[in-house]
């Protein structure tokens, strides 16, 4: 699926992703680790990868493991590797953290596998989620 990268397609791409795994039941707790995995990859896309412009996502659902959910976003941004992002020290009292990182600590600590590649002008970032 090919979206606009605004947030106006957000919603589409949670529908779109989760309708991959309804069929399988899976826990509550499950789908909302994958709907905030999906906001967060999606808002650092809207708002870091096209500056002073807008581009567009395209995102992808795999089963090529049993008891895995991959979902591919690519998109030709600006080149990041949220794999190499160092978040602030978590240890430090809140008010003393520089600001931001702490979303891709999330996509990190919710997703069973996260995998970055530069392919040519794209940026792809394959995230695993363990299914029932």
């Amino acid at each position: 699926m090919e979206l606009k990268a605004d947030m106006e397609s957000l919603d589409a791409l949670v529908d779109f992703v989760l309708g991959e795994i309804r069929g399988s039941n899976p826990p509550p707790d499950l789908a909302q680790d994958i709907r905030l995995v999906l906001e967060e990859v999606f808002t650092n896309i809207v708002f870091h990868a096209y500056p002073g412009s807008r581009g567009s996502v395209h995102v992808a659902c795999h089963n090529r493991d049993k008891g895995r959910l991959y979902v591919e976003f690519r998109d030709t941004g600006i080149p990041f590797d949220p794999t190499k992002f160092m978040p602030s020290d978590l240890n430090r009292d809140f008010a003393e953290r520089e600001i931001g990182g702490l979303g891709i600590h999330l996509v990190r600590q919710l997703a069973g596998k996260i995998q970055y590649e530069r392919m040519g002008e794209w940026n792809v970032l394959l995230i695993g989620f363990n299914t029932p």
